[in-house]
């Protein structure tokens, strides 16, 4: 099956869903019909439970990551750092939008006097400004993590990240940075949060950087699962005294294949109703449960990735002698070794 539009199938296939959702007028508390108690409480539960969820992964992925850095000669490869990073990520947007949502929380009495819940100026726009800043940093890791996987396999360009990584974090974490800093008044209180105002430049920054981040996650992807499958092919053709190198190809293919429609998945889950909501806020359209869903969706990154590595690594942790083996396979794809053996 031709990979490359397998994958666009399943992104159509999975994004139709997510139309489903039924569109009214321009959505604001004092003109719907319906109890503002149960539009109050749908709001805020739903996003908070997505939210302990994510917390609860993110604080799994942490604890497994001391536990290998503290029995494996404090050393982890970067297979391992990718999904910690990921958590650390997860981990900052969750804190703030706790904080985002507790506020409002408390303040139901508020509403039904048709006062302003969220936090008081300057406060909430400095809660907004993090918000997008720990948002923007998730997209652009998971770029950069589709990209060096890009470099490594397709390419086999091996380069050092330096201490702590450096070379991965600052970038990305200037780059979250400048977009909130040029757009600092576009923050401030929307309809039971603190988050970027409507008709504002962010409001269209935002949709691009996703797409482009999306299309960047597809192409680096489908370019890995290509070349593993073309060396799959040339191993296939030679003596029977390399078959145990077409057999470890053919396994690490299903393996990464399983872990690229994850990838995937994720971010389609996590960021299209991000953009479908940001397209429909620029034409004041919207609704109760897009609007709870909204900072519910990329809490579904979390989830996504404590599931990943319970699948990976299991639910126990396992010492390094056990997994050295499976772990410098999953470093390095194992593409010069078998390339070598022909």
């Amino acid at each position: 099956m031709n990979l490359q539009l397998y994958s666009i199938r399943t992104i159509i296939f999975i994004s139709s869903f997510l139309f489903i959702i039924p569109i009214n007028e321009a959505y604001s508390p004092s003109n719907q019909t319906y109890d503002l108690k149960i539009d109050f409480y749908i709001v805020m539960s739903i996003p908070l439970i997505f939210n302990a969820f994510n917390l609860l992964g993110t604080l799994y992925i942490f604890y497994r990551t001391f536990l290998r850095w503290k029995h494996d000669y404090k050393s982890i490869s970067l297979s391992y750092r990718f999904p910690f990073y990921i958590a650390i990520t997860d981990f900052l947007y969750s804190s703030a939008l706790l904080i985002n949502l507790s506020y409002s929380a408390s303040n139901e009495s508020k509403l039904l006097r048709n006062e302003t819940i969220t936090w008081p100026s300057p406060i909430c726009e400095v809660v907004g400004f993090f918000m997008t800043f720990f948002v923007l940093l998730n997209i652009l890791l998971v770029g950069v993590i589709s990209f060096t996987t890009w470099l490594r396999v397709v390419k086999e360009y091996y380069f050092k990240f330096g201490r702590f990584d450096y070379k991965i974090w600052l970038p990305i974490t200037l780059i979250s940075l400048v977009f909130p800093l040029i757009t600092m008044h576009n923050y401030g209180t929307q309809e039971y949060w603190c988050g970027t105002r409507p008709h504002t430049i962010m409001l269209i920054i935002s949709p691009v950087i996703i797409i482009i981040t999306l299309i960047t996650i597809i192409f680096c992807y489908i370019q890995v699962l290509q070349t593993i499958r073309v060396l799959k092919d040339d191993n296939s053709s030679v003596t029977n005294s390399y078959n145990n190198y077409s057999a470890q190809c053919i396994e690490i293919e299903k393996k990464t294949f399983k872990k690229v429609l994850t990838y995937i998945l994720v971010f389609i889950f996590q960021y299209i109703p991000i953009l479908i909501y940001s397209i429909l806020k620029f034409l004041k359209i919207s609704n109760i449960i897009l609007l709870a869903l909204t900072p519910s969706v990329i809490s579904i990154g979390g989830i996504g990735n404590v599931i990943q590595y319970i699948r990976n690594e299991g639910l126990s942790y396992t010492s390094f002698s056990n997994k050295k083996l499976e772990e410098g396979t999953d470093d390095t794809i194992s593409i010069n070794t078998l390339n070598n053996s022909q």
